[in-house]
């Protein structure tokens, strides 16, 4: 059998990519979990939950720190219009890093213009996605904060930016 060599321009290590999902999960966690004081067991088992997705991101354990968060919003106060547009991005940078990084063995390294394009993605997906955040907030009757509307159109205005200025082809 014959051995293939692909050159990559700027490769990154599999390890920075499964690192980077196990960071957003956290983060999606952290913010999921803002102001309410879960128990310790239950912190231990999300903490590792977060690391089993770094180490073994095929089993799409990613879907479980999802899952995760959706448990804390729920049991917890109806979140500000900040938090839930916080959530919508971060919940779908939780499950395409999850998934990119289900591609990756330790060794494998990734081009740098894969991940870009597939931010674009995530960017086009995401100004449509914040606007119907706001719309369900503010029909799930929270009340929005001074200055919460404009922060949002800014927010929805970054992302829109973002999917226009990343490069479209990696």
């Amino acid at each position: 059998m014959s051995e293939v060599t692909v050159e990559l321009v700027r490769p990154l290590p599999a390890w920075s990519v499964r690192g980077v999902a196990g960071l957003l999960g956290a983060a999606t966690l952290l913010v999921a979990f803002a102001g309410s004081r879960p128990h310790p067991l239950l912190v231990a088992g999300l903490v590792a939950l977060v690391v089993a997705t770094v180490v073994i991101p095929g089993l799409g354990l990613a879907a479980l720190v999802v899952l995760g968060a959706g448990a804390g919003v729920v049991a917890g106060d109806p979140p500000a219009l900040g938090v839930v547009m916080l959530l919508v991005l971060l919940v779908h940078l939780t499950l395409w890093s999850g998934a990119l990084a289900a591609r990756t063995s330790w060794r494998t390294r990734v081009e740098l213009g894969v991940v870009v394009h597939g931010l674009r993605d995530v960017a086009t997906v995401q100004v449509g996605a914040q606007v119907l955040a706001v719309v369900a907030t503010v029909l799930g009757g929270v009340a929005l904060g001074d200055g919460d509307l404009w922060r949002a159109v800014a927010l929805v205005a970054v992302i829109a930016a973002a999917a226009l200025l990343l490069p479209r082809q990696p």
